[in-house]
């Protein structure tokens, strides 16, 4: 190859090269410049270019740190239960000249029949000592010479391979592309200035919008200002001269690079994670990176609106028939290429500007976009309605193994009915999709009851999945929650603690007389959420959501299916399609090699929300593989990058998690949760309680309380059943005043 190849200035000869040296290769799409002139100068370019390749790097030491930094996670007995060493399974190579005196003086030929010991011939002809392979796994370690740590980080050196892999291809396309900005007459040092002229209907903003002063995050329900503080310490800045610009610039080049990555034709999850970090190095709070998703994403929902997905489907073969016959490499849209024009929805929304009108032209923006400015079968793949195959098609696969298993999304209109994503109204898309995932029903509204805490800035589905198990499992808990059998186990099982009672098999004998009423739809419904987390996998897979990060928030078995997926995805090397996880109480494995691959097929946060006094879940799990830890018991330790939230203090029981997934999102920072649907949530949390202490003293303290409440209430100023005779009830001296 030449070296006008090397050349990034030169993109038609590299595709005359590539084609000269490859004929069986197509040739490279036309690189597009990215026309910036009126966002920054020539030397704010390469400050951007810099910003963002330290940005890369850190994403990539991080992925490299998850398989780095292992560790044996040991924690105290009262904390946790270890699982078993790590052990040995392979044995040395004895051809490695590492490992090569570990065999003594084996005859060991090579390709041409020599003999490859070091011994002379007459050496070569006395008898050689017999190879003894390792009879253990702890023999084979011996041999290595290595640590419990090492063995860790060697047992997961394919999977390390494979996700730095896939993160290299992600990386080298969108640095690539960034590479195209160009600067023209000098750019623009100080600050922006507006688009000229303003289409109809949308007029500049006057007001704090117009004066650079960013706007509150829309709804005063949701969270995303609060949130900012959590991912600043997630994703802390990176030093650039370029947080030193002006609001509107510095907003302007956020929203380029938003552009930027669109013009990819997808919205990678590693290029969003690329963004928060951008955003946090520049100084600019993470709810206006949120609100400009929703505004493209709104945007461009509309450019596909009323179109049929199989139209979608039609359009998107005849395209690959055109770009079959246009491999010569010609400016067009299915090469790489763009007309130079925005289509109506995007200039009404003022794509391509920030508060209100200051940005780039409407050509400039079409080239950032590429074929997403207009390409209806681009913008189509973007939301899903064109995928491998259709969502309905795999709905109905599963629906043979896995009763009820379909989608129900949260803010539609009709959110109870099972939908196909594909047939999800236009306004109610958005460039990130969150999945709520049950895991005890005490009704059926259950399933998007527990789910309706996320807010809206995120296309959010609740999985509804085996709801005659689910039903069966939530009945058996609270029929057993409220049996005097429970109230006589709960005062002996509380004084030894979680980890001891499964390691010495040490139950109440009277939780054990009555097992059988939640131990058989415990096992069935474990068994079917395997089977639902393979499906979910498989949909993600086959990109049913589209080109979009996907976040996953599940508790209770709901978790276990999200454990399920995790593995599934790391065991198909499908990198690249989740974002973020929460795993509530999961009846997972806390073993570091699980986590760690369920780690590698998460590029966001992965956040393990446990209980030591969640002695129900001990109790169902003892008939599993508890040895190796319990994830809903314990937190995660020995794995970088994975948070632990402690919710022993509020979680005392296994069904307090339903009402309990608002304040655990809200604790931990997740990005988008409405507040009034947590006070909600946290209200009936109250009379829960109120109703297990009620429980708790048994029915003849219940009719005392009663009937002292009836006598106070008789009294002049006393409340009946009110304060006085609770005081009274548990030995305290009534308030005097």
């Amino acid at each position: 190859m030449d070296n006008s190849s090397n050349s990034s200035n030169s993109s038609g000869d590299e595709g005359h090269t590539m084609g000269r040296h490859h004929t069986n290769r197509p040739r490279l799409p036309k690189r597009v410049e990215l026309d910036l002139s009126a966002a920054m100068n020539m030397e704010q370019k390469f400050q951007l270019q810099r910003l963002a390749n330290a940005i890369v790097d850190d994403m990539q030491n991080q992925v490299s740190e998850t398989f780095d930094n292992l560790g044996p996670g040991l924690v105290a007995p009262d904390q946790g239960i270890n699982p078993p060493k790590a052990v040995c399974t392979t044995i040395p190579n004895p051809r490695s000249e590492k490992y090569r005196q570990l065999y003594g003086d084996i005859d060991l030929e090579n390709e041409d029949g020599e003999p490859t010991g070091q011994a002379d011939t007459a050496a070569a002809k006395a008898p050689k000592p017999r190879w003894k392979p390792p009879k253990s796994p702890e023999d084979a370690l011996e041999m290595y010479k290595g640590s419990e740590t090492e063995v860790l980080i060697s047992s997961v050196s394919e999977l390390k391979r494979d996700a730095l892999t896939h993160f290299g291809k992600w990386r080298v396309n969108v640095l690539r592309r960034i590479q195209d900005i160009i600067i023209k007459n000098g750019g623009t040092g100080g600050n922006v200035s507006g688009r000229a002229p303003l289409t109809p209907g949308n007029e500049r903003r006057t007001g704090n919008a117009a004066r650079g002063r960013p706007s509150a995050p829309s709804g005063l329900n949701t969270s995303t200002a609060d949130c900012s503080t959590v991912l600043a310490r997630l994703y802390p800045p990176i030093y650039t001269p370029l947080r030193e610009c002006p609001k509107e610039k510095r907003a302007l080049i956020l929203h380029s690079m938003l552009l930027i990555l669109l013009g990819l034709e997808q919205y990678a999850l590693y290029s969003r994670i690329l963004l928060v970090k951008l955003a946090s190095s520049l100084n600019i709070p993470t709810w206006v990176l949120f609100q400009d998703e929703v505004r493209v994403s709104g945007a461009l929902s509309k450019i596909i609106e009323n179109i049929p997905p199989a139209e979608i489907a039609q359009k998107r073969a005849e395209e690959t028939k055109t770009n079959r016959r246009l491999k010569s490499g010609g400016s067009n849209t299915a090469n790489g290429g763009t007309t130079g024009t925005l289509a109506p929805p995007l200039v009404a929304a003022g794509i391509g500007t920030v508060f209100g009108g200051f940005g780039l032209e409407e050509s400039a923006t079409a080239s950032l976009l590429g074929p997403m400015a207009e390409s209806t079968v681009v913008v189509g793949t973007l939301f899903g309605l064109y995928g491998t195959r259709q969502g309905t098609r795999t709905m109905d696969a599963y629906a043979k193994d896995i009763q009820d298993f379909g989608l129900s999304p949260l803010h539609e209109s009709d959110e109870s009915e099972l939908i196909d994503p594909k047939e999800l109204p236009s306004e109610c898309r958005r460039m990130r999709v969150t999945i709520g995932i049950s895991g005890l029903l005490m009704g059926e509204d259950d399933f998007t009851d527990s789910w309706q805490v996320l807010g809206q800035q995120t296309e959010t589905y609740a999985l509804r999945w085996e709801l005659e198990a689910l039903t069966k499992m939530g009945a058996s808990l609270e029929t057993l929650m409220k049996s005097s059998t429970w109230n006589e186990a709960r005062k002996e099982i509380g004084s030894i603690n979680v980890f001891d009672r499964l390691k010495a098999s040490l139950w109440p004998t009277s939780l054990v007389k009555i097992s059988k009423v939640i131990e058989n739809p415990w096992c069935v419904a474990m068994v079917r959420a395997e089977k639902a987390g393979v499906a979910l996998a498989d949909i993600l897979i086959s990109r049913v959501y589209g080109e979009r990060p996907v976040s996953l928030v599940g508790y209770s078995l709901g978790a276990r299916i999200i454990y399920s997926c995790l593995m599934t995805l790391a065991e198909k090397r499908a990198f690249g399609l989740v974002e973020n996880v929460v795993m509530i109480g999961a009846p997972c494995p806390s073993e570091v090699r699980v986590w760690a691959a369920m780690r590698s097929v998460v590029a966001g946060r992965l956040i393990n929300a446990y209980s030591k006094n969640d002695y129900i879940l001990g109790f169902l799990y003892r008939s599993s593989t508890w040895q190796f830890g319990i994830a809903g018991l314990q937190a995660i330790h020995g794995v970088p990058n994975v948070e632990n939230f402690d919710a022993s203090d509020v979680v005392t029981s296994h069904l307090r998690y339903l009402f309990l997934i608002g304040s655990i999102l809200k604790k931990v920072g997740w990005e988008d949760i409405d507040l009034a649907q947590v006070v909600k949530q946290q209200q009936k949390l109250a009379e829960q309680i109120n109703q297990e202490k009620d429980l708790e003293r048994g029915p003849d303290e219940r009719s005392n309380a009663k009937l002292n409440g009836y006598v106070q209430g008789g009294k002049k100023g006393a409340r009946p059943g009110g304060a006085h005779a609770t005081m009274k009830m548990r030995g305290a001296k009534p308030d005097s005043k």
